[in-house]
């Protein structure tokens, strides 16, 4: 056997813990030499994913993912989409994004798989992470208010975090962009509390563009009242939250839906993101199934409608 070829166990032990990936300062550590390492390169059982940045075999996304840690030093975490796949709820980012607690350099900032943050986060697991919270407030930051309802939506649902959990991480961060769209939404999707989404329904969709107002929360059926019934013609309009309208939750509106059609009531259904995202849209549907049911008035624009309902 070479020399060369002679893996000190330790270097073993830490490339079984780091996913096959290593760094030049770490294989000298543990008692690699030198000429060691530029064996394993030089015969391809490592290849260089950085400067001083080695791993085993054909690179994966979870080795890039340990090689941006050990490139951003001591304290390094993965961060946003990175850390919210390793979660379970996301595919793998193309490019990754690390905190690290020490400057960004321009060499950092020239990497190509990494995104690199300066600022120290709380990590766990391995390859180190952001918490879950942090993570889905950072993607929640930066997204649309589809994107802040899906990823709030998606993490309760997989029971990664809870809603009180997210609502400390939030208090804690007053700087945290589109904070207030955030905490109002997950208002709406924990299910706690459906005001939020009534509030804008009856401010933005109803009255912003002269739509009739319903009787709320009235039983039209057996089981659970029904958030908006114009029962003058023939219909109920429901505002679900993400959360509480799955599994048994589909089962449950399914059966009252049925009652409700057995009754001659047809049903529409609004999520958070046709409300306090698309009022005007939402206004629009509205005007036009109470028209066809014989409402005789006429819908009025908002200042911010693109498309005017009274001419539909």
């Amino acid at each position: 056997m070479h020399p060369m070829t002679r893996v000190p166990d330790a270097v073993v032990w830490l490339l079984n813990e780091q996913e096959g990936v290593i760094s030049r300062a770490q294989a000298l550590r543990h008692g690699l030499t030198d000429a060691g390492i530029r064996h394993f390169t030089a015969s391809g059982t490592w290849r260089a994913l950085s400067a001083g940045i080695y791993a085993a075999g054909h690179p994966s996304w979870l080795q890039l993912a340990w090689a941006g840690v050990l490139i951003a030093g001591p304290g390094a975490a993965l961060g946003g989409a990175a850390a919210v796949h390793l979660l379970g709820i996301a595919d793998p980012p193309g490019v990754i994004d690390v905190w690290c607690p020490g400057k960004v350099s321009s060499v950092l900032r020239r990497e190509p798989y990494w995104r690199f943050h300066r600022g120290a986060r709380r990590s766990l697991g391995s390859p180190p992470r952001t918490t879950a919270e942090e993570a889905i407030l950072t993607l929640c930051s930066q997204g649309s208010l589809d994107d802040i309802g899906g990823w709030l939506s998606k993490a309760l649902f997989k029971r990664i975090t809870t809603p009180d959990r997210l609502r400390r991480a939030v208090v804690q961060k007053p700087k945290l962009r589109q904070r207030a769209l955030i905490l109002e939404t997950l208002t709406v999707v924990a299910g706690g509390s459906e005001s939020p989404m009534e509030v804008r329904f009856k401010r933005d969709v109803e009255k912003a563009h002269g739509l009739p107002s319903p009787s709320r929360q009235k039983c039209y059926s057996r089981g659970r009242k029904s958030d908006l019934g114009y029962t003058e013609y023939g219909l109920i309009a429901e505002l679900d939250g993400m959360i509480g309208h799955r599994g048994a939750g589909e089962i449950r509106d399914a059966r009252r839906d049925a009652e409700h059609l057995v009754a001659g009531l047809a049903i529409l259904r609004f999520g958070w993101s046709d409300v306090a995202g698309h009022p005007c849209e939402t206004a629009a549907i509205m005007a036009r199934v109470l028209r066809a049911r014989g409402w005789r008035g006429k819908p009025h624009d908002c200042p911010r409608c693109q498309k005017g309902l009274a001419s539909d």
